[in-house]
C-alpha cells in the first residue's frame, strides 16, 4: 500500500549501530533514508505477520518429496 508521505521534523535518540547496519542492508544513502525505510517495511509487513498469525495452528503440510 502506497500512502501519500508527510514528514515531521523529530529529536530522539536512536541506536547507531542499528542505524549503520540499516543503511548497508538497505543500500540508504544517508541515515534519514535508512530510517524511514526502515519504517516503511515494517509497516508494509504488517499485514503479512497477521496474516500469519491468523492461519497459525490452520491446516497441514503436504510432504510432496521423498
Amino acid at each position: 500500500m502506497i500512502m501519500k508521505a508527510s514528514y515531521a521534523k523529530k529529536t530522539m535518540f536512536l541506536n547507531t549501530s542499528f542505524i549503520r547496519k540499516a543503511r548497508k542492508i538497505l543500500s540508504a544513502k544517508t541515515e534519514k533514508d535508512a530510517v524511514n525505510r526502515a519504517l516503511e517495511i515494517v509497516v508494509e509487513e504488517n499485514a503479512i505477520i497477521r496474516a500469519h498469525k491468523e492461519i497459525a495452528g490452520v491446516g497441514t503440510i503436504e510432504k510432496i518429496y521423498r
